[in-house]
């Protein structure tokens, strides 16, 4: 549900976007500014529909790969707020949270995943990264092995072998 709505949101913006008549080829710049224009068009959608996730989860897209890690905590935060029981939406707010040093904050959002969706790989392997961060090498491990053990062929599980090889060569 959430990405049909984001596919949506995005599919309307290209619609009503300026076309482009000069047929060249797209540069990094032109990009940019489609990314200005899409964030305008969101924000519109948000002051229609403060509460629309999908259009919050975009706008922290794209504040993260602008740099702009405060800007995508709130979005994400607000999103959370408006349905707290989106697990995608919670993994990607403890990403940001992790990345602006708020390990507290990211640790609690792995946890609430977990609550959502027992044994949820990714949040897993974020919690066994947490614990090996912190020297915990004994949790870091336990929560490995689960992602491993569930036998679901991920990026988490590649990554949890990597840990847990890691914390056998460090031993």
């Amino acid at each position: 549900m959430l990405g049909a709505g984001l596919l949506i949101a995005v599919g309307a913006w290209l619609l009503l976007r300026p076309a482009q008549t000069s047929g060249a080829v797209e540069r990094p710049s032109a990009r940019a500014w489609d990314t200005v224009h899409e964030k305008v068009f969101l924000t519109e959608q948000l002051r229609r529909d403060p509460k629309h996730t999908p259009v919050l989860l975009r706008l922290a897209q794209i504040e993260r790969q602008d740099g702009d890690l405060a800007r995508a905590r709130r979005h994400l935060e607000e999103a959370v707020a408006a349905d707290g029981s989106q697990v995608d939406i919670r993994l990607e707010l403890s990403l940001v949270c992790s990345e602006l040093g708020d390990v507290a904050a990211a640790e609690e959002q792995n946890r609430e995943v977990l609550r959502l969706a027992p044994g949820q790989p990714d949040a897993l392997y974020n919690l066994g990264a947490i614990a090996a961060n912190r020297g915990d090498v004994l949790h870091a491990r336990q929560y490995w092995l689960s992602v491993v053990g569930s036998g679901r062929n991920s990026d988490a599980t590649a990554k949890s072998l990597a840990g847990i090889q890691r914390l056998q060569t460090a031993q």
